[in-house]
């Protein structure tokens, strides 16, 4: 039997794969233009990478895969305004 921070994890690794997989939309955008304002970020990039951006300060639980467009997008705004939110505190440096 799994302990109760395994079983924690091993949940958390399931639920990951969900919330992934219910990234499609955004994908398929990002796959065709760098930004889903087009060309450059726009309103919904912000909103969308707020949320990125809250999960990658207060957690070191990585919600993305590297060779995901979505991960590419979440790096290209990390680094805009001259890295802003990339100098943010995080567990992610």
């Amino acid at each position: 039997m799994e302990s109760g921070r395994n079983a924690w994890e091993s949940a958390r690794d399931k639920a990951v794969e969900g919330f992934r997989k219910s990234l499609d939309p955004l994908r398929l955008t990002l796959r065709t233009q760098s930004f889903l304002g087009g060309t450059t970020a726009n309103y919904a990039d912000y909103i969308v990478f707020g949320a990125f951006q809250w999960a990658r300060v207060v957690s070191p639980f990585k919600l993305l895969v590297e060779d995901d467009p979505v991960y590419a997008w979440r790096e290209r705004l990390l680094d805009a305004f001259d890295g802003l939110a990339r100098k943010s505190p995080s567990y992610h440096g």
